[in-house]
């Protein structure tokens, strides 16, 4: 079939889908990726997500699940960026899906997106304050409430979101910089110290990939890369976004797919193959900060422990600035109500939808709190756990999506690698994740009445879904001048 970069009449946008005013910004391809690689919080993954992966997953393939993982979000984003070229605004994937699916599940997604990524911010911010509580009482002896050192990041937060979207590149930026910058001197020290032995062909073997839960493994190494798909949100304040957006797509989905192969490869060759199993299981919350000890000594190790706060700190940034986003284009086209998609004069940031968005942070965090729920084992595992469900459904939706708009509703457009085989290719490997998640649930959540927490996470995550189509439903009645305008969010 013809490759064609030119939209179908179908396809393209009407003049009105561009407000006289909107976001501005002038966001390269390095602004972009290091806005959504500081989502992934690489040196976080490396201390947290890694020994899970090794020790819940198939071991010593812990490499091999990144490079499996990384394939996958691949053939999602052969598709994803291709149908870029027809959704010409910052609508993410509620855009996509509309596009495909029609206006009411595009809503549903929308409202399931926004909610997922506020349920992992809430999650990561109640975490940074128990790190933070932990940090201050061991390395200085002074005692602070975790949930007030949270609030005092909420807030942080919430000033950097309220300017203009240059200041948190910035930020991003520097963080990402040091972050990625230890792990990486942490891998050239390991393989100076033990020198060929540190890369062993073995977890590459089929021996390793089917030992132990090689789906948990996989699903795990899926969680790794949240946020990389947000490069779409940036578009109004992109450079050249026809150009910037895909290759900073690209460039994050690669960057941090190799980043996690060469660092697990390490990380196993480090500890041993004998020994690797064994730390995870014994030291999974610290295995990665035993690992730097070992070979770069204590001072390291400690300055590793201050990262991580600022790789904490990173993700709940840029993945506020996605939820602040998110509310902002659906404030546009009469979702959410029209204040929230007021641009600052002087930041042309949407300063409104931020102060939102940490209201609703703040809210949720003393909403907590006055339960009495626990920062790590039940506020983080939990939200982190509901916000990755939600995201990894809308991921599959997305690949339908693009299925359902090149092959039924603009057949003959595009070529069928972009169109067919690789969307098909990233939904099996999403939708074989999202049920060994969903079959795995207690056990993931961990802790007393699981089971219990379990089903309430599931019935959260469809119920943030079913949100949006019944309000989708209602405006469609009674308001149907609105619900017609929802289309110019594609």
């Amino acid at each position: 079939m013809k490759d064609t970069a030119t939209p179908p009449p179908s396809a393209t946008p009407p003049p009105s889908a561009t407000p006289p005013t909107g976001l501005r910004g002038n966001l390269g391809v390095t602004s972009i990726v290091m806005m959504v690689v500081a989502a992934a919080a690489p040196l976080t993954v490396m201390a947290a997500n890694s020994p899970l992966i090794i020790a819940m997953g198939n071991g010593i393939a812990a490499p091999l699940d990144a490079a499996i993982a990384t394939l996958i979000m691949y053939l999602f984003t052969a598709g994803f960026v291709f149908m870029s070229r027809y959704v010409t605004n910052a609508g993410a994937f509620y855009a996509y899906i509309q596009k495909g699916l029609g206006r009411q599940v595009g809503l549903a997604s929308a409202t399931m997106a926004a909610a997922s990524y506020t349920f992992i911010v809430i999650a990561l911010e109640a975490y940074i304050g128990y790190t933070l509580s932990e940090l201050l009482r061991n390395a200085f002896a002074i005692s602070i409430p975790w949930w007030l050192l949270s609030i005092v990041v909420v807030m942080v937060v919430g000033f950097l979101g309220y300017r203009h979207i240059e200041m948190s590149s910035r930020f991003l930026g520097l963080a990402l910089v040091l972050e990625v910058g230890v792990v990486l001197l942490a891998d050239l020290v390991i393989v100076a110290t033990k020198g060929a032995s540190a890369l062993p062909i073995a977890p590459f073997t089929i021996h390793a990939a089917l030992s132990g839960s090689p789906g948990l493994g996989v699903m795990f190494a899926i969680y790794c890369f949240i946020g990389f798909e947000s490069t779409v949100i940036f578009r109004e304040e992109a450079h050249n976004p026809d150009v910037t957006i895909p290759r900073a797509t690209y460039a994050a989905v690669f960057g941090v797919g190799l980043f996690y192969v060469i660092s697990m490869w390490c990380e196993v060759g480090g500890f041993g193959l004998d020994n690797v199993v064994r730390m995870a299981n014994e030291h999974t919350g610290d295995m990665y900060l035993i690992l730097i000890r070992s070979y770069m000594g204590k001072v390291s190790e400690d300055i590793v422990n201050v990262l991580l706060v600022t790789s904490l700190f990173a993700c709940i940034l840029a993945l506020h600035n996605v939820v602040v986003r998110y509310q902002y284009i659906m404030s546009r086209y009469g979702v959410l109500p029209v204040s929230i998609s007021s641009v600052h004069g002087n930041h042309s940031s949407p300063h409104v939808s931020s102060l939102v968005q940490t209201s609703t942070s703040l809210l949720g965090l003393l909403i907590l709190l006055a339960l009495g729920l626990d920062p790590v084992t039940q506020i983080y595992a939990w939200g982190a756990t509901a916000g990755t469900l939600g995201y990894m459904a809308i991921l599959s939706m997305t690949c339908v999506s693009v299925l359902v708009f090149f092959n039924v509703r603009n057949k003959g457009v595009g070529n069928l690698w972009h169109t067919l085989f690789a969307p098909i290719g990233g939904l099996i490997g999403l939708l074989t994740c999202l049920w060994i998640a969903i079959a795995n649930l207690p056990a993931l959540i961990g802790g007393d009445n699981a089971s219990v927490a379990a089903w309430a996470i599931g019935f959260l995550v469809i119920v943030t879904f079913a949100t949006g189509y019944v309000l989708a439903s209602h405006m469609k009645i009674k308001y149907p001048t609105r619900f017609e305008a929802l289309k110019e969010l594609a």
